[in-house]
């Protein structure tokens, strides 16, 4: 993801819990409903096809793709293809697309579009130096007027919703403009990360930023940044006021913080932490997926974070570093996982013991 392991782990707020809250679905138009209104952010390298629907079934009301190049899905490229790799039966599900020139991004969103999008997004907050050297993501925040243009493209283009992730600005916080201009150009929500690009991934999110923009514009906002639970999703709710919530690294070997946050909206009791067997079924019918859809070789390969994410600051995670690079066949990463579970072992019972009745 580009993004230091040391990183991947949002920091935890403190302080009370927040009330409960309330949120209706997001109605973005009539193909795209978000229920209940939390979203998987886009993760590069991260939100394929297996983690989507693996994110769905747990209570994501959408989920979005990994960033794609706009040239890439116009001239038709495999790789850029294969980052949308729509699955008959997901959905809702967005493409987004980075790029900075209004008519080549039209004509992406057309075949985003045609590909089966139920809305297309635009990348506006990667801070990455590669990415925004070029003039994508982040640095669209540096143009209001290009990201006007963009939008007014785009929307006229295609009869599905236009959305745009972007953050609280690139060294202020001058985000307000940014959205402006987005709803003159006619996007149908924005979803704002609230850290300014130079910010990167540092320190808490400022929840302050997002309540003014809520405030700012007339078109739904959803806020992003730092939610890794029902607590922290009841925060960005409370304090902002946005409409939605879109959890990224929280989700990271987290799949279950979905159908928490959906059991808090509807004012359900917070389902438990999953048991070590229903954690060793759900790990697995991920690996499962990444094998139908991208074959034994590179799912032994590509699913080497994702077990390190799920297994994350706990004794397992030492045992599978040890044994990361000698996984070469689904055995091995079927053993790997298994010897992870035995080494938290003691843990586990600790957790058993405090709770007699968890079962998922």
């Amino acid at each position: 993801m580009g993004i230091p392991f040391d990183k991947l782990k949002p920091p935890k707020w403190g302080g009370e819990v927040p009330a409960p809250v309330e949120r209706e679905p997001l109605v973005l138009g009539t193909d795209c409903v978000i229920d209940p209104p939390v979203i998987l952010s886009p993760m590069a390298a991260v939100t394929n096809s297996p983690y989507r629907k693996l994110c769905q079934a747990m209570g994501a009301g959408l989920t979005v793709t990994e960033m794609v190049s706009d040239k890439g899905l116009v001239h038709g490229a495999d790789r850029a293809l294969e980052m949308v790799d729509l699955q008959p039966g997901e959905g809702p599900v967005g493409v987004q697309i980075f790029g900075k020139d209004p008519e080549m991004m039209a004509e992406a969103a057309k075949v985003a579009q045609a590909m089966g999008a139920d809305l297309v997004d635009v990348n506006m907050g990667c801070p990455m130096r590669k990415v925004v050297s070029s003039g994508h993501g982040a640095a669209l925040l540096r143009e209001p007027e290009r990201v006007r243009d963009i939008f007014v493209a785009m929307s006229e283009a295609v009869d599905v919703p236009v959305t745009g992730k972007t953050r609280a600005g690139w060294e202020d916080t001058d985000a307000i403009e940014v959205a402006q201009a987005m709803q003159e150009g006619g996007a149908a929500a924005l979803t704002i990360h609230g850290r300014t690009r130079c910010d990167f991934y540092d320190g808490h999110v400022d929840l302050a930023v997002i309540r003014e923009l809520v405030k700012s514009v007339d078109m739904p906002v959803i806020g992003n940044g730092d939610v890794c639970d029902w607590v922290s999703a009841r925060r960005m709710f409370h304090i902002t006021g946005c409409d939605a919530v879109m959890v990224a690294r929280g989700a990271l070997g987290n799949p279950w913080v979905f159908r928490e946050i959906q059991a808090d909206l509807r004012g359900e009791p917070i389902p438990p932490k999953p048991t070590p067997e229903r954690k060793r079924q759900t790990v697995r019918r991920h690996i499962e997926s990444y094998v139908d859809t991208f074959g034994v070789e590179r799912t032994c390969r590509e699913i080497r974070k994702h077990l390190l994410w799920y297994f994350r600051d706990t004794p397992g995670e030492k045992v599978l570093r040890r044994r990361l690079s000698s996984m070469e066949t689904i055995a091995d990463v079927t053993a790997g996982i298994d010897a992870a579970i035995e080494a938290n072992h003691g843990i586990d019972e600790r957790f058993a013991k405090s709770h007699p009745r968890a079962n998922s």
